[in-house]
């Protein structure tokens, strides 16, 4: 007499594939939300820099309406930027922030955004991967330009972000 036996638990072929199954979907989602956490960033960085060239045009008005000559503050310029601002961005920051419209407009950053990354009591703007922006300005031209490296963090890549 042949006995029938239940067969309870699986075989390790069937946790394998299970097992892969997950690993798949893990793998699936972690692309996923690596690429919306960057595509996040980018957004962020673009509206950061978006909200700079706002308050650079209410700097370049106050100084047309006040002086009746519009100008761009200039980055190479270290008269009337206080002692410490060694970057360009936390000599772009003071200058702005000493216009009351652009002041305005730059408290709309995200604050996680203004640091003193040197601990030199003077806060700088920094992109979403923490990297310094780059702000540089000639006279003949018409805007001055501010840049981010982006993901990769190296300027002059593909990648970077700019007011350009």
């Amino acid at each position: 007499m042949k006995r029938i036996q239940n067969k309870i638990g699986l075989t390790i072929v069937e946790i394998l594939v299970v097992v892969a199954i997950i690993s798949l979907l893990a793998a699936g989602l972690y692309t996923v939300g690596n690429y919306v956490e960057t595509q996040t960033k980018i957004k962020q960085t673009k509206s950061t820099i978006e909200i700079l060239s706002a308050a650079l045009e209410q700097y370049y008005d106050f100084y047309n309406g006040v002086r009746g000559v519009g100008k761009f503050p200039d980055p190479n310029d270290p008269n009337g930027v206080p002692l410490g601002c060694n970057s360009n961005m936390e000599k772009l920051y003071y200058r702005l922030s000493c216009v009351p419209d652009a002041k305005k407009i730059l408290n709309q950053i995200n604050p996680t955004f203004i640091k003193d990354v040197d601990d030199n009591n003077r806060p700088e703007i920094i992109d979403a991967w923490g990297n310094h922006f780059h702000y540089s300005y000639v006279p003949s031209r018409n805007f001055p330009v501010i840049d981010s490296n982006g993901p990769d963090k190296k300027l002059g890549g593909n990648d970077d972000i700019s007011s350009r």
